[in-house]
């Protein structure tokens, strides 16, 4: 007997990531990495690049990266060597210089590998220029409960910064009343220096109180000297199958069941011989 099964969808836009558009600055081949927004610089001067993460929002310190290209460079030299620009967050970005993670191709500890979700992630320094990664989320029914799935790590940028760092995210649904499920900020990550933690999934439970809510992730890591960056990838968010609708499917097919053996048994008995 099959149980009716719910078909959810997840309700993030690119939530891997990997709707990344380059605008405005000097000609670059894609795809295109680095820090998100403006290119607003004064030394070296600003480019009048901007690079967009569709769907999402922020004016932080927050980059996107590919486990492919994040430890490509140094903070001395860009991937792209020779350029005299190059997205913003690698050759030209403001007054930062390059910005790279560590990792083994710049002499890091730690060898990178892609989130599990697949595409892109997000770099957030959560002890400069802090501020959240955010996007409005539509189609959300009042007072059911919403399952909110990500992958989370930790990095440090690379340079001279070779201490010790924390990273964790804390994550909002505006508008929402909590539910008991969790308390919607991951634990905090000890990374060891010149390190690259690798991804842990986190799930969280929200209860949505309007039809439409901001879905924000903020980033807080200590020290400050040592550029402390947490990590965001795949974030999915889907509503939470009424559990009535699920018990009334398995009352019901348990009852199938049990009158499908009375049956049987009903019917090997008739079958056999009279003694």
């Amino acid at each position: 007997m099959l149980l009716a099964q719910s078909v959810s969808a997840n309700l993030v836009q690119d939530g891997t990531f990997t709707s990344v558009t380059y605008s405005g600055g000097p000609a670059l081949t894609a795809p295109y990495f680095g820090q998100i927004g403006p290119d607003t610089g004064t030394n070296p001067p600003a480019t009048g690049a901007t690079l967009t993460v569709a769907n999402w929002t922020t004016n932080g310190y927050n980059f996107v990266f590919s486990a492919s290209n994040v430890d490509s460079g140094t903070q001395a030299s860009g991937a792209n060597a020779g350029q005299p620009n190059e997205a913003p967050g690698q050759f030209n970005v403001g007054n930062y210089g390059n910005t790279y993670m560590w990792g083994s191709h710049n002499g890091g500890a730690t060898t990178w590998v892609a989130p599990p979700s697949g595409g892109n992630f997000i770099a957030a320094d959560g002890a400069y220029e802090q501020a959240p990664i955010q996007q409005t989320i539509t189609g959300l029914t009042v007072g059911k409960t919403y399952a909110l799935k990500f992958w989370y790590g930790a990095a440090q940028q690379q340079g001279t910064f070779t201490q010790a760092t924390t990273d964790q995210w804390t994550v909002s649904l505006m508008g929402t009343k909590t539910s008991t499920f969790g308390n919607f900020t991951t634990p905090t990550i000890n990374l060891g220096a010149e390190s690259f933690s690798g991804w842990t999934q986190a799930t969280f439970y929200f209860i949505a109180s309007n039809t439409s809510e901001t879905l924000s992730f903020s980033a807080a890591g200590t020290p400050s000297g040592q550029p402390p960056f947490a990590l965001l990838a795949g974030v999915d968010l889907e509503i939470v199958p009424d559990i009535s609708n699920w018990m009334i499917f398995a009352g019901f097919g348990a009852l199938c069941i049990s009158l499908e053996i009375l049956r049987r048994r009903r019917r090997r008995a008739e079958l056999l011989p009279a003694v």
